[in-house]
This record gives C-alpha cells, structure tokens and sequence, in this order.
C-alpha cells in the first residue's frame, strides 16, 4: 500500500524518532514503506515521511551495487563515520524541486536490524553512505536543507 509522503514545513518531520521494541509489530509498516519508496521511485525513505515516529529506514537497491533487494533497517545507529567527507547534491521527497549541496562521511558503519529480527552491520561508502546518513538524520529530526553548504 502507497503512503503518503509529509511535506515540509511540517512539525512531524523535525520530531526524533522512536526505537521499535517489536519488529513483528512493524512488518506491514516496513512493506509498506519500501512499496511507496519504489512507486515515488526515491532512493531512499524514512518512517518519519510517513508520518510513523519510529527508527525506520528503506533504502532502495539501486544505492549500492552489493544490494540484491530493497534494504531495509530497523533501530539503524551508525557507529562508524570516517572523518574523510565528500560533498554531494541531495533531495528528498519531503522537500520536492529543493537540492543542495552537503557534506557527508565517505564511508560509515552501521548497526541495525533487519526485517526478521536479525542484528545486523554493513559498511556503507559513497553514495549509498549518503543516502544511509540522510534517512538516519530524518529519525533524528534532522532535514538536509538544514545542512546545505553555502558557497
């Protein structure tokens, strides 16, 4: 089922997200989330968009060459960044026609759960670093317009 996205300005998206204690209670949440991600054909989606508090993210395939589905991450908590960054334009669904320039780690390591319960960890890099860094900033109530770099 399509969700519906929640457009900037929009209280909802500056809220910090909440930790989920049941996976099982999420699942149909997380299908949905990654449905809706495919059909506005975005690269990536954060339960916050859709108006759910809770430490969701779905990444798309496409972000990374060693992803064979959807990803998607439950309680994500990057817990390495490399101090090495890189600028690179972003946007987001929750903010359509506005890019920007912001700089972000090039490579972070993160935690997270994934759809059966499972702890997992996976090294991100690049671009699927980025889009990783911009949907965790969203369950923190942080948006990528607050961090655009102004030349």
């Amino acid at each position: 089922m399509k969700l519906h996205i929640i457009l900037h300005p929009n209280d909802i998206l500056k809220k910090k997200s909440t930790k989920v204690d049941n996976v099982k209670g999420v699942q149909k949440l997380c299908t949905d989330m990654i449905d809706t991600m495919a059909r506005e054909k975005a690269v990536g989606l954060s339960a916050v968009q859709v108006g759910k508090h809770k430490r969701i993210v779905a990444i798309h395939k496409d972000a990374d060459k060693s992803l064979e589905d959807h990803l998607l991450m439950i309680n994500p908590k990057i817990f390495s960044a490399s101090k090495e960054t890189e600028q690179g334009e972003e946007g987001c669904l929750s903010i359509p026609d506005v890019f920007g320039i912001v700089e972000r780690s090039k490579k972070i390591k993160v935690r997270y759960i994934d759809h059966s319960g499972q702890e997992r960890k996976i090294k991100a890099t690049g671009f699927f670093a980025r889009v990783i860094q911009h949907e965790v900033d969203h369950l923190d109530g942080m948006l990528f317009i607050d961090k655009i770099i102004n030349d």
